[in-house]
């Protein structure tokens, strides 16, 4: 008996609710470009939002350019203050480094792709805020403490559908975390 290709079985997985956002997106993206009608629309998402199975949802996607994902971005303060707000694309992973800074990346109004994003903190004598978008999680518990603190007002969210979930890992000396 042959064993199954893993790209053959990927494709018969339940798609997420996620990968079904993500492409819906990617139509609708699409019509604003220009490359399908408008009068498509409806039936793509349609396809795409009933899809049980990944390649369903590939399939209502495949003659469309995949979406592009912004790099990942780098947020670096030396005895300065940093600001992020209003609408800006959030990438997957963001890189913050900071010494004897003030850094405030406001994700309220951001444009999040990605129902993940990481974030590397390196913060030294530095004060950190974060501003989630209603709804989003938070862990911090790959984030190592040296003299630092972390204070957590953002409270218990339920994670409705679709919420993106925040990953802060990195390390914190002397310094302060306030995620809200």
């Amino acid at each position: 008996m042959t064993e199954e290709p893993d790209h053959t079985r990927a494709k018969r997985l339940r798609a997420s609710d996620a990968e079904r956002e993500r492409a819906a997106r990617q139509v609708q993206d699409a019509v604003g470009e220009g490359r399908i009608p408008l009068d498509e629309l409806d039936h793509r998402l349609a396809s795409v939002l009933s899809a049980g199975t990944r390649a369903e949802v590939e399939a209502a996607v495949a003659d469309l350019p995949a979406a592009v994902a912004p790099a990942p971005l780098r947020v670096h303060a030396v005895k300065a203050v940093s600001r992020l707000d209003g609408r800006w694309e959030v990438p997957a992973v963001l890189f913050v480094d900071g010494y004897d800074a003030l850094i405030r990346l406001d994700f309220r109004d951001a444009v999040l792709r990605h129902p993940e994003v990481r974030i590397e903190l390196a913060a030294q004598k530095s004060v950190v805020r974060l501003l989630l978008p209603p709804g989003a999680s938070v862990s911090v518990h790959g984030l190592a403490l040296h003299k630092g603190f972390v204070r957590n007002r953002a409270g218990v969210r339920r994670d409705p559908p679709g919420a993106p979930h925040f990953t802060v890992t990195g390390h914190v000396s002397k310094a302060l975390l306030l995620l809200r």
